[in-house]
């Protein structure tokens, strides 16, 4: 008798997507989440963005000190318990600083929803660029 592989895996897989393109369109038409909900996408979106950049750092053969990538003001504002309208810097460096502005909504949202996606890849890509003309001065 053939053994059948449970499908509770993939079942939960979509609800949880559902319940986050819930949260994303809830996000994007003003509404609230709960405090500790937004607490947490945030970190997830902040962790997830400056993952991104040390990866591309890090496959582009450049010679950079990825330990100085942060959040400006990171944990202050990781904590808000609500949605804010103003950007977040991301940072990489002491001195001869690269930094990126991302909305806070792109952050809640990343890396789950395509189009703030694609605009935060494209902040992301032109803090490589950045990063590449600092290493040819």
């Amino acid at each position: 008798m053939a053994a059948t592989l449970p499908q509770p895996i993939t079942t939960l897989t979509a609800v949880a997507m559902a319940s986050r393109q819930d949260e994303i369109r809830a996000l994007k038409s003003g509404e609230e989440l709960p405090a500790q909900r937004v607490v947490q996408l945030r970190s997830l979106g902040m962790h997830s963005i400056r993952f991104e950049f040390a990866v591309r750092l890090l496959r582009s053969g450049l010679k950079v000190d990825t330990l100085s990538i942060y959040w400006e003001h990171g944990t202050e504002f990781m904590l808000k318990r609500e949605v804010e309208n103003t950007h977040r810097r991301l940072v990489l460096g002491r001195r001869s600083r690269v930094t990126g502005d991302f909305p806070d909504i792109w952050l809640l949202c990343y890396p789950d929803d395509e189009e703030f996606k694609q605009s935060a890849e494209q902040v992301i890509e032109q803090m490589m660029e950045a990063v590449r003309n600092h290493g040819s001065e």
